[in-house]
């Protein structure tokens, strides 16, 4: 009763025999009702038996924060009961508010302290202390409640649950089971580094700045005829080869002004060369496979007659109908037409890496896997064949608008073994290919009927997935003994 009446941080006290039991509650009028546990928890006892004095529980009330402080009587080395009181913690606040006011001033939380549940012990705003707010995040993160203890301690940089980085640190409270936190931006902490660096970078900046400007004015002088050979030489690379630079010096700048002369002369020989021999490539591209014009270009190709027996699919692709309309259209029309046809033609055959053989009156005749390996063969034909009935939709749009016709293809593909080669004579030849393969090609674009594409057998098995083919049944053809089974592709 003298301790309470006594001390002006003490309230009340309560008093537990040595089992922990609550015998009596001894307080000041004005507290009445302090909640104090009716035992004492076995875990705080055992602590008071090693330290004399424990920590328990926080709680708050409408004015204040208490934690529950335990202490035992003894005789001797025997513990007789104990005692203990739901202390305030009013000073403790105000030296958290004191600390915040003068250290932390703008940051709400920049210092704190937390018990082992994470909740607000004490804070410079005292209603976030006696709503006891959870902490959690920031420098907590990854604590648990079993690190925390005297020898706790733990600093670092990190994020505030709203992004801000952070500086701070937190370490455990000697003889208590809590944890001081204190913590600031880390753009009020780094200010004055931010400061020094922003004077180095500025002062090196004017020092390079300056250096710049000094190596500048000295090279002006003896780098003009440095400039002027670079902007030749970048002259020269625009293929400006008509141009020369005049050097006046008597060094070896003035010498190799002069080399770069000569080479501009000889560069200029060599463009003329280069048209001309692109324009032949071009010109002969006309009339034989790309492929092989590089091969020949190379001489890399042989140009005797002659060939060799490669595995090929052929495509031909005839138009329908063609004498009738041919009929009544004028020539110019016909010729104008079937030009656009085939400069189409060719272009979807040469997308998909097939070779033109040529060009029967409305027909066009291509092959794959010629000059060049091409193991997917088949298919590449199979997807020009549907790329040509598809683009002929659009097509048959213009030529409608245009002359008031449409046009339709019959597609015939078979693949198998050929010749191919240079065929003729000495004098004039023809890269093509013979054999059955073709011939058999060219009998199913002959019974296809308009917008069809019939394949062979052997197609249809090589081909693979991805394309859809429906039975047309087995055909007799010209000069084929046994009947040839046909299938017709779905594009």
């Amino acid at each position: 009763r003298a301790e309470v009446e006594g001390r002006s941080s003490i309230d009340h006290l309560a008093l537990y025999d040595a089992t922990g039991a609550r015998l009596v509650v001894i307080e000041e009028e004005h507290v009445r009702g302090v909640d104090v546990p009716e035992t004492l928890p076995a875990e705080l006892r055992a602590e008071i038996e090693t330290s004399h004095v424990a920590t328990g529980a926080i709680s708050s009330d409408a004015s204040t924060v208490r934690a529950l402080l335990a202490v035992r009587i003894h005789l001797g080395e025997t513990t007789t009961g104990y005692v203990a009181s739901a202390v305030p913690l009013m000073g403790v606040q105000a030296r958290v508010e004191r600390l915040a006011s003068e250290h932390f001033a703008g940051n709400p939380d920049g210092v704190f302290i937390v018990d082992r549940d994470f909740r607000l012990v004490a804070h410079p705003s005292i209603e976030r202390a006696l709503g006891r707010e959870e902490m959690h995040g920031g420098i907590l993160a990854g604590v648990s409640e079993e690190m925390l203890g005297p020898s706790f301690s733990q600093a670092g940089e990190y994020a505030a649950p709203d992004g801000t980085p952070m500086l701070g640190s937190t370490s455990g409270i000697p003889g208590r089971p809590w944890a001081l936190v204190a913590q600031i931006p880390q753009a009020v902490a780094y200010a004055s580094l931010a400061r020094m660096r922003v004077i180095i970078l500025v002062t090196v900046a004017v020092a390079i700045v300056v250096a710049l400007l000094l190596g500048l004015a000295m090279a002006s002088a003896i780098g003009r005829p440095v400039r002027a050979l670079t902007h030749f030489a970048g002259r020269l690379a625009a293929r400006h080869f008509t141009e020369r630079v005049h050097v006046r010096t008597r060094d070896e700048l003035a010498v190799l002004g002069g080399a770069l002369n000569s080479a501009a002369g000889d560069l200029a020989e060599s463009e003329v060369r280069i048209r001309h021999e692109v324009a032949v490539r071009t010109d002969l591209g006309r009339y034989v496979p790309e492929q092989l014009v590089d091969r020949i270009v190379r001489r890399e190709a042989d140009m005797r007659l002659g060939g060799e027996r490669r595995a090929i699919t052929v495509l031909f692709a005839d138009v329908v109908g063609f004498t009738p309309l041919a009929e009544r259209l004028a020539p110019e029309v016909t010729v104008t037409i079937l030009n656009e046809l085939f400069t189409i033609l060719t272009e979807i055959v040469f997308k998909h890496g097939g070779t033109v053989d040529k060009f029967v009156g409305d027909c066009v005749m291509a092959f794959w896997n010629a000059p060049a390996d091409q193991p997917d063969h088949v298919r590449r034909a199979l997807e020009t064949a549907e790329d040509m009935q598809s683009w002929l939709e659009s097509g048959n749009e213009r030529w409608k608008t245009r002359f008031g016709v449409t046009i339709q293809l019959a597609i015939g593909v078979h693949t198998g073994d050929a010749i191919v080669g240079n065929i003729g004579s000495e004098k004039r030849m023809e890269y093509t290919a013979i054999g059955n393969v073709v011939n058999l090609a060219a009998r199913l674009e002959a019974i296809a009927r308009p917008a069809q594409i019939l394949v062979t057998d052997a197609v249809r098995q090589a081909a693979g997935d991805g394309f859809e083919t429906v039975d047309a049944d087995l055909h007799r053809l010209t000069g084929w003994a046994e009947p040839v089974r046909l299938w017709e592709l779905r594009p």
